[in-house]
């Protein structure tokens, strides 16, 4: 029912997600907000007996209900039984007002107390860290999925962070970069879903209107729509509110990693518990899953053993396959793997620099197909120009975008996994340069005492026998080895400059 009560009630949805504070942190405008809620609730309830009530019993509900404000307002008329939407819609609207009336009043209905007042926290807490942590991990391919369910300009902001996210994590092996700009997305994901839901209401629009809105990417919700459009507002609603979810795990997470290590900040403010953060011997903190003991040797083994083949054999099949221009440079490198066999390091490097090639073109054909429906190009010549350079058009372009970007993740995944290794060799050299330097520091330390203790043994057995010879009658040559004692023994203290 796209009416005026169901965007209120969808920005209502929208502001209590951007404005909800952090856990264990107090709702300021709590009670205004639920107050409001509820109120709107109970008048959407009324308004809707009412208008029920009216039309049985003036039995003229056509001439109501073709009233245009009626149906722009949201007002619904009593169809059968069999499609009960008015009832379905009660119910809801009654749902909405008691949540919102049992947050007024803190699970206390009429002063009495809830029993489950004290489990429920600790239950609500369990179950929410689960689902915290399943949209972190899942959220990625909800933003890849708005990117390209359905192609459009207003769409294109998500396909090309996707992309940005996808080269940061490959080449610093830092999970958070598949996150990378999450709050201006998050604002723009609000912005879009109010577009959308400004455009269902049944209002007639301006045609000039219409033609802008169709253009940016925007259309109509119906029972005739298509499924990419479906799937495109869903995926646009879970991107949004799983988001919000974890926005402050998120922030959490970005500021241990840009804490320095061992700062006087991070012992005095309390420990955040994160999903994916994690500190290496060497003191270095990251976000790679994959550098935790049985999970790096599992993968990393495995990669090397099946998942690197599949990967040439996918571009070189790529390449044949959609034989352009374009796809060219993957044979080439193809190619070169396997003629030079690369090293590591040298690998990486090139992964990299093939990662962004892949994800450059995926972004070219996502904007050539988002044009050609503006451009009046022919479909003979003009075409076989295009693809001879490396863009197709689709009529349902989502499922090439797909697979390119697939193509970019099996790069992606080689890359990450050389990064994961070329970090824990590093890991370990400094970890074995500490501990020498550690051995070396203790052997140090026990010679210099050593040295120590010997000069201060000299030197008091030279203090001894020269108070001795002070009084006795001695030869010179006694003196003599007295006095080189004396002497040798302050250089020996000198020499070692022990703290103490």
């Amino acid at each position: 029912n796209w009416s005026i009560i169901s965007f209120i009630n969808l920005l209502s949805s929208l502001i209590l997600r951007f404005a909800y504070p952090k856990r264990g942190t107090i709702f300021r405008w709590k009670g205004l907000y639920f107050w409001f809620v509820f109120t709107f609730s109970a008048l959407v309830v009324i308004a809707q007996l009412i208008f029920l009530a009216l039309i049985g019993i003036t039995n003229n509900g056509k001439t109501i209900q073709d009233h245009w404000w009626m149906t722009l307002f949201g007002l619904m008329k009593f169809q059968s039984w069999r499609s009960p939407t008015v009832i379905y819609f009660l119910v809801l609207e009654i749902l909405v007002g008691a949540v919102a009336f049992s947050e007024i009043n803190k699970f206390n209905f009429m002063g009495c107390e809830n029993p489950c007042r004290d489990s429920l926290p600790s239950v609500l807490e369990r179950i929410g860290y689960r689902l915290r942590l399943g949209s972190c991990l899942l959220l990625p391919a909800v933003q890849l999925a708005s990117g390209i369910s359905n192609p459009s300009w207003l769409s294109l902001p998500f396909f090309i962070c996707s992309c940005i996210g996808l080269v940061d994590c490959s080449l610093t092996s830092n999970f958070l970069g598949l996150f990378r700009w999450w709050k201006l997305l998050w604002i723009y994901s609000s912005f879009d879903i109010c577009l959308l839901c400004i455009y269902q209401l049944p209002i007639q629009f301006p045609q000039s209107l219409e033609v802008v809105a169709e253009s940016v990417g925007l259309y109509k919700l119906s029972m005739v729509s298509g499924f990419e459009e479906i799937f495109s507002g869903i995926s646009l609603l879970a991107f949004y509110f799983m988001l919000s979810c974890v926005r402050y795990d998120l922030e959490d997470m970005q500021s241990m990693m840009s804490m320095p290590e061992d700062s006087l900040t991070e012992h005095l403010l309390p420990e955040k518990s994160s999903f994916f953060v994690r500190q290496l011997r060497s003191g270095v903190r990251h976000t790679n899953i994959l550098l935790r003991g049985t999970i790096f040797k599992f993968f990393s083994i495995n990669w090397f053993t099946y998942g690197f083949p599949i990967s040439l054999l996918a571009l070189s099949y790529w390449s044949f396959h959609f034989a352009s221009i374009c796809a060219s440079g993957l044979l080439a490198y193809v190619g070169y793997i396997l003629y030079a066999s690369p090293s590591l390091v040298h690998l990486h490097r090139l992964n990299g620099l093939l990662l962004i090639f892949i994800l450059l073109w995926a972004v070219s054909t996502y904007i050539f197909n988002v044009a050609f429906a503006y451009v009046n190009w022919k479909a003979g010549k003009d075409m076989e120009i295009w693809e001879m350079i490396g863009l197709w058009h689709y009529s349902i372009p989502g499922f090439f975008l797909l697979a390119q970007v697939c193509l970019g993740i099996l790069v992606a995944l080689g890359n990450l996994v050389n990064n994961s290794v070329l970090l824990c060799l590093s890991n370990e050299e400094i970890q074995i340069a500490n501990e020498t330097l550690f051995t070396d520091v203790v052997v140090g330390s026990k010679r210099r005492y050593q040295s120590f203790d010997c000069g201060y043994d000299c030197l008091g057995t030279a203090k001894m026998l020269s108070s001795y010879y002070a009084v006795a009658d001695l030869p010179d040559s006694y003196k003599t080895w007295i006095d080189a004692c004396c002497l040798h023994g302050i250089l020996l203290c000198l020499s070692s400059k022990p703290q103490h």
